[in-house]
Protein backbone atom coordinates (compact mmCIF):
# COMPACT_ATOMS: atom_id res chain seq x y z
CA UNK A 1 0.00 0.00 0.00
CA UNK A 2 1.38 3.59 -0.89
CA UNK A 3 2.21 6.31 2.07
CA UNK A 4 -0.05 9.16 1.48
CA UNK A 5 0.95 10.99 3.88
CA UNK A 6 4.58 12.89 4.30
CA UNK A 7 6.41 10.85 6.63
CA UNK A 8 7.09 12.97 9.94
CA UNK A 9 10.13 11.80 12.58
CA UNK A 10 10.64 14.06 16.16
CA UNK A 11 14.70 14.36 15.41
CA UNK A 12 15.32 16.16 18.77
CA UNK A 13 12.66 17.68 21.11
CA UNK A 14 10.68 20.14 19.52
CA UNK A 15 12.20 19.39 16.57
CA UNK A 16 10.43 17.59 13.21
CA UNK A 17 11.70 16.77 9.81
CA UNK A 18 9.60 16.46 7.39
CA UNK A 19 9.95 14.38 4.60
CA UNK A 20 7.61 15.16 1.45
CA UNK A 21 7.38 12.07 -0.36
CA UNK A 22 11.31 11.18 -0.88
CA UNK A 23 11.18 14.76 -2.94
CA UNK A 24 12.42 17.32 -0.18
CA UNK A 25 12.29 18.38 3.29
CA UNK A 26 11.45 20.27 5.62
CA UNK A 27 11.72 21.38 9.15
CA UNK A 28 10.16 22.39 12.55
CA UNK A 29 11.66 23.79 15.55
CA UNK A 30 9.78 24.82 18.18
CA UNK A 31 10.81 27.64 21.03
CA UNK A 32 9.65 28.48 24.18
CA UNK A 33 7.52 31.44 22.66
CA UNK A 34 7.39 30.99 18.64
CA UNK A 35 8.74 28.30 15.70
CA UNK A 36 10.34 28.41 12.99
CA UNK A 37 9.65 26.47 9.54
CA UNK A 38 12.81 26.02 7.32
CA UNK A 39 11.88 25.39 3.73
CA UNK A 40 8.47 25.06 2.15
CA UNK A 41 9.33 21.45 0.09
CA UNK A 42 7.77 21.25 -3.66
CA UNK A 43 3.98 22.66 -2.33
CA UNK A 44 2.16 19.20 -2.50
CA UNK A 45 1.49 19.54 1.25
CA UNK A 46 -0.38 21.50 3.54
CA UNK A 47 2.53 22.61 5.50
CA UNK A 48 0.53 25.43 7.55
CA UNK A 49 -2.23 22.37 8.63
CA UNK A 50 0.98 20.37 9.66
CA UNK A 51 2.54 22.79 11.60
CA UNK A 52 -0.20 23.51 13.80
CA UNK A 53 -0.64 19.37 14.74
CA UNK A 54 2.78 20.57 16.44
CA UNK A 55 2.30 24.18 17.93
CA UNK A 56 0.12 26.85 18.40
CA UNK A 57 2.51 29.06 18.73
CA UNK A 58 3.40 32.32 15.95
CA UNK A 59 5.78 31.29 13.40
CA UNK A 60 7.55 32.46 10.75
CA UNK A 61 8.98 30.68 7.52
CA UNK A 62 12.52 31.07 6.13
CA UNK A 63 14.06 29.44 2.90
CA UNK A 64 17.74 27.82 2.85
CA UNK A 65 17.52 28.82 -1.12
CA UNK A 66 15.01 29.58 -3.32
CA UNK A 67 14.97 26.61 -5.97
CA UNK A 68 11.25 25.28 -6.15
CA UNK A 69 12.10 22.09 -4.18
CA UNK A 70 12.38 24.79 -1.41
CA UNK A 71 10.13 27.19 -2.22
CA UNK A 72 7.61 24.98 -3.79
CA UNK A 73 4.93 25.68 -1.33
CA UNK A 74 5.35 29.64 -0.65
CA UNK A 75 1.67 29.52 -1.95
CA UNK A 76 0.32 28.55 1.77
CA UNK A 77 2.41 31.56 3.11
CA UNK A 78 1.97 35.40 3.13
CA UNK A 79 5.84 36.46 4.53
CA UNK A 80 9.22 34.94 3.62
CA UNK A 81 12.57 34.84 5.27
CA UNK A 82 15.40 34.29 2.77
CA UNK A 83 18.70 35.98 1.48
CA UNK A 84 18.22 38.52 -0.80
CA UNK A 85 20.38 37.19 -3.58
CA UNK A 86 17.88 34.36 -3.94
CA UNK A 87 14.75 36.91 -4.13
CA UNK A 88 14.71 36.39 -7.60
CA UNK A 89 14.52 32.98 -8.09
CA UNK A 90 11.68 33.15 -5.40
CA UNK A 91 9.90 35.55 -7.55
CA UNK A 92 10.17 33.69 -10.82
CA UNK A 93 9.23 30.48 -9.33
CA UNK A 94 8.03 28.06 -12.62
CA UNK A 95 5.71 25.98 -11.34
CA UNK A 96 5.40 23.96 -14.59
CA UNK A 97 9.11 22.89 -14.10
CA UNK A 98 8.51 22.00 -10.65
CA UNK A 99 5.46 19.63 -11.64
CA UNK A 100 7.87 17.86 -13.83
CA UNK A 101 9.98 17.33 -11.37
CA UNK A 102 7.82 16.10 -9.03
CA UNK A 103 6.97 13.60 -11.89
CA UNK A 104 10.62 12.71 -12.59
CA UNK A 105 11.37 11.97 -9.35
CA UNK A 106 8.05 9.33 -9.03
CA UNK A 107 8.40 8.03 -12.20
CA UNK A 108 12.26 6.94 -11.05
CA UNK A 109 11.09 5.87 -7.34
CA UNK A 110 9.27 7.72 -5.38
CA UNK A 111 5.65 6.43 -7.00
CA UNK A 112 6.67 3.33 -5.89
CA UNK A 113 6.15 3.78 -2.50
CA UNK A 114 4.57 7.17 -2.30
CA UNK A 115 1.43 8.12 -3.77
CA UNK A 116 1.01 11.96 -4.57
CA UNK A 117 -0.38 14.47 -6.81
CA UNK A 118 2.85 15.62 -8.85
CA UNK A 119 0.40 18.65 -10.32
CA UNK A 120 -1.06 18.90 -6.88
CA UNK A 121 0.95 22.53 -5.99
CA UNK A 122 -0.26 25.44 -3.71
CA UNK A 123 -0.68 27.93 -6.49
CA UNK A 124 0.75 31.50 -5.62
CA UNK A 125 -2.58 34.01 -5.67
CA UNK A 126 -0.85 37.00 -3.44
CA UNK A 127 2.23 39.21 -3.35
CA UNK A 128 4.69 37.80 -0.92
CA UNK A 129 6.37 39.80 1.64
CA UNK A 130 10.21 38.87 1.10
CA UNK A 131 12.44 39.83 4.17
CA UNK A 132 16.38 39.60 3.48
CA UNK A 133 18.29 37.77 6.10
CA UNK A 134 21.82 36.88 6.13
CA UNK A 135 24.83 36.06 7.96
CA UNK A 136 24.43 36.34 11.80
CA UNK A 137 20.65 37.17 11.70
CA UNK A 138 19.40 35.06 14.94
CA UNK A 139 15.89 33.89 14.76
CA UNK A 140 15.04 34.02 18.51
CA UNK A 141 12.01 31.30 19.46
CA UNK A 142 12.25 31.62 22.94
CA UNK A 143 14.93 29.70 24.79
CA UNK A 144 16.00 28.73 21.95
CA UNK A 145 17.84 30.68 18.50
CA UNK A 146 19.11 29.59 14.91
CA UNK A 147 21.44 31.89 13.52
CA UNK A 148 21.49 32.17 9.85
CA UNK A 149 25.17 31.08 8.40
CA UNK A 150 25.77 32.37 4.21
CA UNK A 151 26.82 29.29 2.50
CA UNK A 152 26.52 29.85 -0.99
CA UNK A 153 27.85 27.92 -4.53
CA UNK A 154 24.34 25.74 -4.82
CA UNK A 155 22.38 29.10 -5.36
CA UNK A 156 24.15 33.04 -4.79
CA UNK A 157 21.75 32.81 -1.93
CA UNK A 158 21.92 29.66 -0.10
CA UNK A 159 22.36 29.92 3.32
CA UNK A 160 22.41 27.18 6.24
CA UNK A 161 20.88 27.84 9.96
CA UNK A 162 22.84 27.01 13.09
CA UNK A 163 20.56 25.68 16.37
CA UNK A 164 22.81 25.08 19.35
CA UNK A 165 20.29 24.30 21.56
CA UNK A 166 19.83 21.12 19.51
CA UNK A 167 23.04 21.04 18.35
CA UNK A 168 22.02 20.89 14.52
CA UNK A 169 22.95 22.38 11.44
CA UNK A 170 20.15 22.54 8.64
CA UNK A 171 22.19 23.40 5.25
CA UNK A 172 19.65 22.62 2.97
CA UNK A 173 21.54 22.24 -0.10
CA UNK A 174 24.84 23.62 0.99
CA UNK A 175 26.69 20.60 2.12
CA UNK A 176 25.05 17.39 1.36
CA UNK A 177 25.89 13.57 -0.24
CA UNK A 178 24.82 15.04 -3.75
CA UNK A 179 26.29 18.71 -4.11
CA UNK A 180 25.72 21.16 -7.37
CA UNK A 181 27.73 24.10 -6.98
CA UNK A 182 26.43 26.31 -9.63
CA UNK A 183 26.44 29.84 -8.48
CA UNK A 184 30.03 30.41 -7.87
CA UNK A 185 33.59 28.84 -8.16
CA UNK A 186 34.69 26.65 -6.62
CA UNK A 187 37.00 28.53 -4.50
CA UNK A 188 34.54 30.67 -3.01
CA UNK A 189 31.98 27.85 -2.30
CA UNK A 190 35.01 26.05 -0.48
CA UNK A 191 35.68 29.28 1.69
CA UNK A 192 32.14 28.39 2.94
CA UNK A 193 32.31 24.95 3.49
CA UNK A 194 35.12 25.86 5.63
CA UNK A 195 33.38 28.20 7.87
CA UNK A 196 30.94 25.27 8.60
CA UNK A 197 34.45 22.86 9.09
CA UNK A 198 35.29 26.18 11.71
CA UNK A 199 31.69 25.90 13.73
CA UNK A 200 31.60 21.82 13.76
CA UNK A 201 32.24 22.10 17.25
CA UNK A 202 28.55 23.94 17.38
CA UNK A 203 27.15 20.77 16.02
CA UNK A 204 26.65 17.37 16.25
CA UNK A 205 23.80 16.58 12.94
CA UNK A 206 23.60 17.71 9.80
CA UNK A 207 19.93 17.76 8.28
CA UNK A 208 19.85 18.73 4.58
CA UNK A 209 17.29 19.92 2.35
CA UNK A 210 16.34 15.45 1.02
CA UNK A 211 16.07 13.20 3.45
CA UNK A 212 14.63 10.26 2.10
CA UNK A 213 15.10 10.82 -1.30
CA UNK A 214 13.37 9.22 -3.93
CA UNK A 215 11.18 6.79 -2.61
CA UNK A 216 13.20 6.01 0.69
CA UNK A 217 10.71 6.43 3.70
CA UNK A 218 13.31 7.40 6.19
CA UNK A 219 14.68 10.12 8.17
CA UNK A 220 18.42 10.10 8.60
CA UNK A 221 21.35 13.46 8.86
CA UNK A 222 23.94 13.81 7.07
CA UNK A 223 27.39 11.07 8.45
CA UNK A 224 29.88 12.99 9.34
CA UNK A 225 32.10 12.09 6.98
CA UNK A 226 30.17 14.27 4.65
CA UNK A 227 31.30 17.69 5.10
CA UNK A 228 35.04 17.07 5.13
CA UNK A 229 34.62 15.08 2.02
CA UNK A 230 33.35 18.18 0.22
CA UNK A 231 36.24 19.75 1.39
CA UNK A 232 38.64 17.51 0.00
CA UNK A 233 36.67 17.31 -3.37
CA UNK A 234 36.82 21.01 -3.51
CA UNK A 235 40.07 21.11 -2.96
CA UNK A 236 41.37 18.60 -5.08
CA UNK A 237 39.35 19.85 -7.75
CA UNK A 238 41.71 23.74 -7.34
CA UNK A 239 44.99 21.87 -6.97
CA UNK A 240 44.53 19.76 -9.70
CA UNK A 241 44.82 16.01 -8.33
CA UNK A 242 41.25 15.89 -9.28
CA UNK A 243 40.22 13.17 -12.30
CA UNK A 244 36.39 14.71 -12.92
CA UNK A 245 33.51 12.59 -15.23
CA UNK A 246 32.00 14.95 -18.02
CA UNK A 247 28.33 14.81 -18.24
CA UNK A 248 25.24 16.60 -19.54
CA UNK A 249 22.89 18.53 -16.59
CA UNK A 250 19.42 18.45 -17.18
CA UNK A 251 19.46 21.55 -18.87
CA UNK A 252 21.67 20.37 -21.32
CA UNK A 253 24.76 22.07 -20.03
CA UNK A 254 27.83 20.52 -19.94
CA UNK A 255 29.29 20.29 -16.19
CA UNK A 256 32.03 17.84 -14.26
CA UNK A 257 30.86 15.13 -11.63
CA UNK A 258 33.57 14.17 -8.73
CA UNK A 259 32.94 11.38 -6.24
CA UNK A 260 34.45 9.76 -3.20
CA UNK A 261 33.32 8.38 -0.28
CA UNK A 262 30.31 8.18 -1.31
CA UNK A 263 29.54 12.31 -1.83
CA UNK A 264 29.22 13.94 -4.86
CA UNK A 265 29.80 17.04 -6.39
CA UNK A 266 29.12 18.47 -9.66
CA UNK A 267 29.94 22.03 -10.99
CA UNK A 268 30.17 23.83 -14.28
CA UNK A 269 34.25 23.94 -14.79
Amino acid sequence: MAIKEPFICEIAPNTYAINEFGIAAEFLVIGEERALLIDTGCGLIDLPAIVRRFTDKPYDVVLTHGHGDHAGGIGWFDKLYLHKADFDEVEHLDLERLKGYNRSLGEQKAFEVYEYDPDAIKPIEKTLELVAVGEGYVFDLGGRSLQVIETPGHTPGSISLLDETARILFSGDACNINLGIFACSISEALKHLYKLRELSDRFDQNWNGHIGYMGNPDCFAMPPHVLPTCIEICESILDGTAEPEKMKRFDGQTAYSIVKNGVRITYRG
